[in-house]
This record gives structure tokens, C-alpha cells and sequence, in this order.
């Protein structure tokens, strides 16, 4: 069987059949992929049977791995890997399992003075209905912005700091709690689009603006940014490795499943450049 690439939605995303990544893979492969992850921005690969080892090796042909904060949760003969079970979410008022990570709309990482450049999520185990993740292009996002928004936001910028988790170490918290300056508008590397790039939940406020300020900004930005005819909501099948430009891309873990029914994922990340 033979590569196979089709696109996932219009506004983003490839499913890419017909490869197995714990073998040996030809280059042609490997560029066919890393093409249709630059101009697509997410790549679902399906059916793969990945050890620890193999699934970093997978996720090493588009990058470096970079620490995680995300202490408690990694693997501890591969500490690059994140394990995310939802047995172990904390639980919410209304009885449901909150996501490890974030619970609404974000990128990753960013109060990390590089953050990552792409994240990976290779699924394991999955509950019988729901648990979905939701991905945003927020390059569509920014595009859609009127002329006099886009002139306004260019000069913005989010300070971020790491969020009180129980499960980040006072290590890890110490050596990644530096506040971080970042753009709300980030200019894309390679292509040189750009994007609406926050994370709502480690935005301690925008440059220039008190706290109720900048939450009612943020707040009223994530609104008008993740909108249907610019996302994609992923319906995880045993065995898909989804990576994703995480310079470009907003994503959300929905909660609409039983937590207690092993929901387990192992997450991966990139290392990247300093936003601009």
C-alpha cells in the first residue's frame, strides 16, 4: 500500500494513509508529509502500532523534541513523552473530567521563551463516544480581521506566564515561570503568513492594558477568531498521530465523554524559534 494524502476540512488538515512509521521510511515519504503539514497545518497520520521509541522517532522527522512542564505526567524512560490519561483529570463541579493542559482554546507552551513549533498527540486509548479535539486556523482568523483591527493588533503583545497546575513540579515551575513577551500577532517562519497567536489561560495580561482590560479583550478576541468555517473537530480513531503547527493553530480538548473510560493519549513537542 502506498502513501495516500486527502484533505481533512477546507480550512485546514491531511489524512495521510497507507504509511507505517515504525518502520524505515523513504525520504520522498518523509517530504510528502512535512509538505502537506506546512501547507495544511495538521497531519493526521492513521493506523499506526508505535512503541515508546518508535513514536519519537516518527515525530524526530519533523523536528527536535523539547522539554515538557508538564512534571507528574512524564513517561519516565522517555521523558519527552507526556502522558495524558483521563483517569487522572481533575473533575470539574458538574462531575465531568477537566483536559490535562487546558480546557479552552489555546496554543502551547507559551510562556516558554521558544515555544514549540509543532505538537504531537498519538492516541492509545479512547473512551466509546465523544472526546474530541477541536483545531482553529488562525491565519484564517487573523485574515478575517477588518483592515483597522489587523493595524491595531500588529503592534500588540501578550505577557505569559505558566499556570499553577498541580501536576507542573516547583522545578519546573521556577525554571519556566519567567514572564514571557510574545506578539498577539506572530509571523509564520516559513511562509509568512500570519496568525492570532495566545493562549488565553497563560496570558497574564496584554501590554498596556489592566487585568479586566485585557481579559474582556482576549475574551472578545477568541470569540470573534474560532469560527466554523475555520476549524476542524477531530473524531479520534486507535492509532492516529496528529501533529500540528502549533505557530498557526489553536486547538481545545472537549469534554463531552466519560473521563473514567481511559481517554489516553501521549503527547510530544517540537522545539521552535522566538515568536516575531
Amino acid at each position: 500500500m502506498s502513501l495516500s494524502l486527502k484533505p481533512l476540512a477546507d480550512a485546514l488538515g491531511t489524512e495521510a494513509t497507507g504509511v507505517d512509521l515504525s518502520a524505515s521510511v523513504s525520504e520522498e515519504i518523509v517530504e510528502a508529509l512535512k509538505e502537506a503539514l506546512r501547507d495544511n497545518l495538521l497531519l493526521v497520520v492513521r493506523d499506526q502500532h508505535l512503541s515508546a521509541a518508535q513514536y519519537l522517532a516518527a515525530v524526530r522527522l519533523f523536528g527536535e523534541t523539547m522539554e515538557q512542564h508538564l512534571s507528574d505526567l512524564l513517561m519516565e524512560e522517555h521523558p519527552e513523552i507526556a502522558v495524558l490519561d483521563s483517569r487522572n483529570s481533575p473533575v470539574g463541579n458538574d462531575g465531568r473530567g477537566i483536559p490535562l493542559g487546558s480546557k479552552d482554546w489555546h496554543t502551547d507552551h507559551t510562556n516558554h521563551a521558544n515555544p514549540p513549533k509543532m505538537t504531537a498527540m498519538y492516541a492509545l486509548s479512547l473512551p466509546r463516544a465523544g472526546g474530541d479535539t477541536g483545531f482553529a486556523n488562525m491565519h484564517l482568523a487573523y485574515e478575517a480581521l477588518p483592515d483597522e483591527d489587523k493595524a491595531h493588533f500588529d503592534g500588540l503583545k501578550t505577557v505569559n506566564r505558566i499556570e499553577n497546575n498541580p501536576y507542573v513540579s516547583d522545578a519546573h515551575k521556577k525554571r519556566f515561570g519567567a514572564a514571557q513577551i510574545h506578539p498577539l500577532i506572530r509571523t509564520h517562519p516559513e511562509t509568512g503568513r500570519k496568525a492570532i497567536y495566545i493562549h488565553p489561560g497563560k496570558t497574564e495580561r496584554i501590554e498596556g492594558m489592566g487585568e479586566d482590560e485585557s481579559d474582556a479583550f482576549v475574551d472578545r478576541l477568541m470569540a470573534r477568531a474560532i469560527q466554523p468555517e475555520n476549524s476542524y473537530r477531530h473524531q479520534w480513531q486507535l492509532g492516529d498521530l496528529v501533529i500540528w503547527d502549533n505557530r498557526s493553530i489553536s486547538h481545545i480538548a472537549y469534554r463531552d465523554y466519560d473521563h473514567k473510560e481511559r481517554r489516553i493519549m501521549h503527547r510530544v513537542i517540537l522545539a521552535g524559534d522566538t515568536p516575531v
